[in-house]
C-alpha cells in the first residue's frame, strides 16, 4: 500500500489548525481504541461534542471491524443517527435509507482460510450477518461478546460446520507478527489487515474501510479533501490515507506510529476524539 504519510520523511505533528477545520464536512471514527476508552466507554463530553457537531451538519460516521449490531449499540450511546462502516467496510448503513453495501468472502476462500488457521492450532472465529461462530465455547468468548453486544455460536470444527459465505475472519496468532502475512495466504482472493499486533482480519477482496468511506461519502456528496478520519491500528492506515486530514491517536499501535506523522497529543482514555472535535 502507498501511504501519504511516512514518518521517515515527515516530522510528527499534531492537532488541526484553523484553515483544515473549518473546511471539514465528514468525521469518520474508528471506535476500539479511538472512540470508546479501554472500557468500551465514551465520556459525557466527548457524545455532547459529537451531538453538537451533527446538529451543526457536519456528518460523523462510525467505521469499524465491528458486527453491525455491535456498532449501533455504540450510536445509540451517542444519541444520533449517523452512518455506519461495519466489517471494516463490509456492510454499510446510511440514514435514513438504510443498508447501502454489503459483502461477504465466499464459503470456499473462507475455509481456505479457516484450515490454515485449524492447521497451525491458532485461535479463529467467522463472523455471519451479526452473528460470531467460534469451535469452543470460552471465557474469552463469552466476555468478548458480553463486553460489545455481539451474539456467538459454538459450532465444532469452523471448516467442517460453516455453511454459507462469511463477512469476516480474525486469526489470533500465539506471537505478535506485526501484520506479516504468510506466503500460504497471499493466494487467497480475500484484503487482509492487522487489527492488532497478533491479529489479521479477512474481508472480501474489495472491502475496506476506506472503500467503505469513500461510498459514505459519495453518497453525502462530500468530497475527499472535506473528511477527516481519526484512527489507531493498522487496519485504519488505508482510511487516514484516503482522508483529506487523518489523525492518529496517541495510543495508536507500533505498526501504525511506523507509517503516521499526524497524531493528537491524547489517547482514548484522555479523550483523545473530543480533543480533536472541540476544535472544529
Amino acid at each position: 500500500m502507498n501511504f501519504q504519510n511516512d514518518t521517515s520523511k515527515y516530522k510528527k505533528r499534531f492537532g488541526l489548525n484553523i484553515e483544515e477545520a473549518k473546511n471539514i464536512k465528514l468525521i469518520a471514527l474508528d471506535l476500539d481504541g479511538t472512540l470508546l476508552d479501554d472500557d468500551l466507554k465514551i465520556s459525557k463530553r466527548t457524545i455532547d461534542c459529537i451531538k453538537s457537531l451533527v446538529h451543526r451538519g457536519i456528518n460523523i460516521a462510525l467505521v469499524t471491524g465491528r458486527t453491525l449490531g455491535s456498532a449501533y449499540l455504540v450510536r445509540d450511546i451517542l444519541g444520533v443517527e449517523v452512518p455506519i462502516v461495519a466489517y471494516n467496510g463490509g456492510r454499510i448503513v446510511v440514514p435514513p435509507k438504510g443498508e447501502i453495501y454489503t459483502a461477504k468472502i465466499p464459503l470456499t476462500e473462507a475455509i481456505k482460510i479457516i484450515k490454515y488457521a485449524e492447521n497451525k492450532e491458532l485461535y479463529v472465529k467467522a463472523y455471519i450477518d451479526d452473528l460470531m461462530y467460534v469451535e469452543k465455547d470460552e471465557e474469552a468468548s463469552r466476555i468478548f461478546c458480553q463486553k460489545r453486544g455481539i451474539e456467538y455460536k459454538v459450532v465444532g470444527k469452523l471448516s467442517e460446520n460453516l455453511t454459507e459465505d462469511v463477512n469476516m475472519i480474525i486469526i489470533y496468532y500465539k506471537d505478535p507478527i506485526y501484520g506479516k502475512i504468510d506466503d500460504e495466504l497471499k493466494n487467497i482472493n480475500v484484503n487482509i489487515t492487522a487489527s492488532a499486533t497478533i491479529a489479521l482480519d479477512f474481508v472480501p477482496k474489495e472491502v475496506s474501510k476506506s472503500n467503505g468511506l469513500k461510498l459514505v461519502a459519495n453518497y453525502l456528496n462530500i468530497r475527499r479533501e472535506e473528511i477527516l478520519a481519526i484512527g489507531n491500528s493498522q487496519n485504519d492506515i488505508d482510511m487516514l490515507s484516503f482522508a483529506g486530514i487523518g489523525i492518529a491517536m496517541k495510543n495508536a499501535d507500533s505498526m501504525l506510529q511506523e507509517r503516521w506523522n499526524h497524531f493528537t497529543e491524547y489517547t482514548n482514555n484522555e479523550e483523545g476524539v473530543y480533543h480533536i472535535l472541540k476544535q472544529i
